[in-house]
């Protein structure tokens, strides 16, 4: 009989055993769980047919990553992990496209977070190993005016003890002496966001976009947050983020150091032809780089 001390490496090996034949049976089975080009085509065919401007895909799984090249490029698609609790607001429709034989899916903690204010159009359409749902997104807040589309028309400068310091725009970012101010991707916290650069400049002087005539609206949107890993950063400085509108306050955020995500505000109405100011400011803007995005929105499609 062996003795304890063989017992070990025997069992071990046993574990290691299973293990491997695990491996093999899970990729043998993989192949048939995947879509095949026959799949591919008839998705991209329904969506070229019935996705209309305003529409958005929502991935699920959030990494199944190989549907994005079969849409139209002017298609947005998204997926990241927590995406299904993402409110979408700026889409009036959601195309969730699932594949519900990749492992991990969880079709029911995805519906719990993403079922709350979300209507189905329709019974679920499915192409092989594809199955595509719409839904009407009761979240959808329609944009009267977007600080990201107008970034162009901004002025932009420092300003702070010294008075106003203008930066100069070049045509597709402005020009500013601690870098540029552009709409740029980055993500926060995993979640890509087509968003404006806003990197404060550090101690008093303040960061300013100032946007004249917008359009009236419900409500003010201010989101932000630090890019990468920079909000995990807990020895820096808070940032702030204010907006202000014909003067007034209107939304604030304080991204606090250690926080990491997206943030967001609301303010009140919006008068049309406002001033519209948007500024941020920080006491040591080391690792502090920001991404914010304004809206002002109707409340109700």
């Amino acid at each position: 009989m062996p003795s304890p001390d063989h017992r070990l490496p025997l069992a071990e090996g046993a574990a290691l055993a299973l293990v491997a034949v695990a491996c093999l049976w899970f990729q043998a089975r993989l192949p048939s769980h995947l879509p095949t080009e026959a799949d591919d085509q008839a998705l991209a065919a329904a969506l070229q047919a019935n996705v209309q401007p305003g529409d958005v895909v929502l991935l699920h799984p959030w990494w199944a990553e190989r549907a994005r090249s079969l849409a139209a490029d002017q298609l947005p698609i998204t997926g990241y992990q927590g995406s299904e609790r993402d409110d979408l607001d700026a889409f009036a429709r959601i195309w969730v496209l699932e594949q519900p034989e990749l492992p991990g899916f969880d079709g029911r903690a995805f519906d719990a977070a993403f079922l709350p204010g979300r209507t189905a159009e329709g019974e679920a359409k499915t192409f092989g190993h594809y199955r595509l749902t719409a839904y009407r997104n009761g979240r959808y807040h329609p944009r009267t005016f977007s600080a990201q589309a107008a970034l162009s028309t901004a002025r932009v400068g420092l300003e702070g003890p010294q008075g106003r310091q203008d930066c100069s725009f070049d045509g597709r970012a402005h020009r500013c002496p601690n870098g540029e101010v552009a709409v740029e991707w980055h993500e926060i916290r995993f979640q890509p966001r087509r968003c404006i650069r806003f990197y404060p400049p550090g101690g008093d002087t303040r960061l300013v976009a100032e946007f004249s005539n917008v359009p009236a609206g419900d409500a003010l949107l201010l989101r932000g947050g630090l890019t990468w890993d920079r909000g995990f950063e807990k020895t820096r400085s808070n940032v702030e983020v204010h907006a202000e509108v014909n003067g007034a306050p209107s939304a604030q955020l304080t991204v606090v150091a250690g926080v990491e995500g997206l943030m967001l505000a609301k303010g009140g109405p919006v008068p049309e032809g406002a001033t519209v100011r948007l500024w941020t400011q920080t006491a040591n803007p080391e690792l502090r780089e920001l991404c914010v995005e304004l809206d002002v929105v109707k409340e109700h499609p």
